[in-house]
């Protein structure tokens, strides 16, 4: 954030003030932009905006945590529904932060297709960029797997 920015941010919290009379203090935490100008940034709920590569302070979508670690446990998602993959939902809510629930979702939802819609596609696409430099046949595999390369 640029020094102009900050120090507007910081007029108007003093402008406004505290909202409730119970607060002593207002803490001031200015949103870091995930893209530069022009790019594609990552939604919240990772839908929509997918970005292609990495940045720093980036998190994974779910869909894209899902491939993560399906790649680095060796472990294909069309492969039964049961107690298995609530184990692997479990696993990447811990790692992640994203409830065990939508985690198992959407494992469920990438397991049944056959074809992948493009979002899946660029959620591979990253993922395999990430993993590239630690585990080339993992990176290799995804793209075979989603990409059909």
């Amino acid at each position: 954030m640029t020094n102009d920015n900050q120090q507007r941010a910081t007029q108007i919290a003093i402008n406004f003030g505290p909202v409730n009379g119970h607060i002593k203090e207002q803490h001031i935490h200015p949103v870091q932009p995930t893209a530069a100008a022009g790019q594609a940034y990552d939604a919240p709920d990772g839908t929509a905006n997918q970005q292609t590569s990495p940045q720093d302070g980036a998190k994974l979508s779910i869909g894209q945590a899902v491939i993560f670690f399906s790649a680095l446990l060796g472990e294909p998602l069309e492969q039964g529904y049961g107690q298995h993959k609530t184990r692997l939902a479990e696993l990447i809510s811990q790692v992640t932060g994203y409830k065990a629930g939508s985690v198992r979702q959407k494992i469920m939802e990438i397991g049944r297709m056959d074809v992948y819609p493009h979002h899946i596609q660029q959620d591979a696409e990253m993922v395999a960029k990430i993993i590239q430099p630690y585990n080339a046949q993992a990176a290799s595999d995804i793209r075979i797997t989603y990409l059909d390369e």
